[in-house]
């Protein structure tokens, strides 16, 4: 049995007995207190489990994209090695390091913009020089992660300084977004759907409600009529009359919002220090505000010079919001009302108000506080209704569905809207626009003798909905 697998079981056992006790006729302070203590520890088990399944993950994305290595292999600079040291030397030195090491992999457009920079450089007078060297001189040279990349793969964006532009190298947007998916649950691809466009320009996405549209009889030899946009099947389990419509076409629009990570400033002492890796210290602090800042704006969105996120989108639609009613059954603890709780019923009618056609793959989403409530929850049977894996690569379930972990959700509070999203998430479609930018400010700080980066992309996100509501939400009692 691998570690993973213990690990789920012995979680399962552990959350089987809290629901034992809370089952219980009677709660004593003693009873609650085993309780509290016994999903504390499956909690921490499920974090074991998180780190475990993420750490899998990364070596298995990693094994892909570089792929086995000999020692020889290892020893060798290939020209994309040599093109991403060039880099961060730029972005930590500040200076241009020569044409052999800044070609690899580029394209001819990328070559003739690092030959420009390259130019600038050469017609800069000694005292400009040194001017950049003050600042810069005797910083180590950082060493490049190696990854076996394709040549050609450079990504189009690229990095201004007060020299002209570096493209950034292809591997470093990917560890980027690859620990972005760590912050922004969203952001992975299995749950919303990811549109990633290379410009970006307003983007029209066609949609159509052909739901109330049947299949008919037609005698023989008998002309297909053309019954224009009037429908044939307006109820369902009615017979269908006459001849299909027209199908309606409509389309929901994508635009490119641009959002900054705001300023990141290294001072001179950090990066004059040899152990100091610019590379991971960027990428970290760029993936946490990217994370943090796609997770707000995807969720809470107004849609208004901004993306139009989750529960805006959801509210937008109309669909006939569940308004909870609180935890009547036998996991409902005294006190608990439709204004501070939700229970069994409610996740059913929420389940329920989406058309079958979209609970297909469809997924339950919540703040974590609110999974924490959910897992002292059981039926009317005294049957738990967070059910947690017990096999390797499935998931937790709530209600028999997977679920998915989005901290930018409101918790349990009267009159909170949106706190249990449920549907085919699919249909909320996100636009990332690849021209992820990162920015070196020479000068800005050059005072407190920092230097500061910046990065820049453009996202947006909408519902596609053309009238069958593939989402839905409940929304607290006041």
């Amino acid at each position: 049995m691998s570690r993973l697998q213990e690990i789920m079981e012995r979680r399962a056992k552990v959350h089987a007995d809290a629901v034992v006790l809370i089952n219980k006729s009677e709660q004593t302070a003693e009873t609650r207190a085993q309780v509290k203590a016994m999903l504390a520890d499956v909690d921490l088990l499920g974090e074991d489990i998180a780190t475990i399944q993420r750490s899998d993950k990364m070596a298995a994305e990693l094994a892909a994209k570089t792929g086995a290595t000999t020692s020889e292999q290892r020893a060798t600079v290939t020209p994309a090695e040599e093109y991403r040291a060039a880099y961060f030397d730029f972005m930590q030195n500040g200076r241009p390091n020569g044409p052999k090491n800044i070609r690899g992999g580029a394209s001819a457009s990328e070559i003739s913009k690092l030959d420009a920079a390259k130019a600038t450089w050469e017609s800069m007078t000694e005292e400009q020089r040194r001017e950049v060297h003050k600042k810069q001189a005797a910083f180590s040279r950082l060493s490049a992660e190696k990854r076996d990349q394709q040549a050609g793969t450079q990504s189009i964006t690229y990095t201004e300084g007060n020299l002209g532009g570096y493209f950034v190298p292809a591997g470093f947007v990917y560890d980027i977004e690859q620990a972005t998916k760590f912050y922004a649950n969203l952001m992975d691809g299995s749950s919303i759907r990811i549109m990633e466009t290379a410009t970006g320009n307003v983007l029209p996405y066609p949609t159509s409600n052909d739901t109330n549209e049947a299949w008919t009889l037609l005698s023989e030899t008998t002309q297909v009529v053309d019954n224009g946009t009037t429908p044939n099947y307006p109820t369902t389990g009615t017979l269908p009359t006459a001849n299909p419509g027209n199908v309606l076409a409509s389309q929901v629009t994508f635009g490119a919002y641009k959002g900054s990570t705001g300023l990141v400033r290294v001072s001179l002492e950090l990066m004059q220090d040899s152990a100091f890796s610019l590379e991971a210290f960027l990428k970290e602090a760029f993936a946490v505000r990217l994370g943090r800042g796609y997770e707000y704006y995807l969720t809470l969105g107004t849609g208004s010079n901004a993306p139009l996120g989750i529960i805006p989108a959801i509210t937008a639609s109309n669909p006939g919001i569940v308004t909870a009613a609180g935890q009547f059954n036998s996991g409902a603890a005294t006190g608990n009302t439709s204004a501070n709780s939700i229970g069994y019923q409610d996740l059913v009618n929420l389940i329920h108000s989406v058309d079958p056609t979209y609970r297909r793959g469809a997924k339950l989403m919540f703040h974590d506080q609110t999974l924490a409530s959910f897992k002292r929850l059981v039926d009317s049977f005294g049957r738990p209704l967070w059910v947690p894996s017990v096999k390797e690569g499935e998931p937790d379930m709530l209600c028999g569905y997977p679920y998915v972990i989005n901290q930018a959700f409101p918790q349990i509070a009267a009159s909170a809207a949106g706190v249990v999203a449920f549907g085919q998430w699919s249909k909320f479609v996100a636009r990332k626009v690849r021209d992820l930018s990162i920015v070196r400010l020479d000068e800005r700080f050059a005072d407190y003798g920092e230097v500061a980066y910046v990065g820049f992309s453009r996202i947006d996100s909408r519902l596609v909905d053309a009238g069958t509501h593939p989402l839905n939400y409940i929304s607290m009692h006041s």
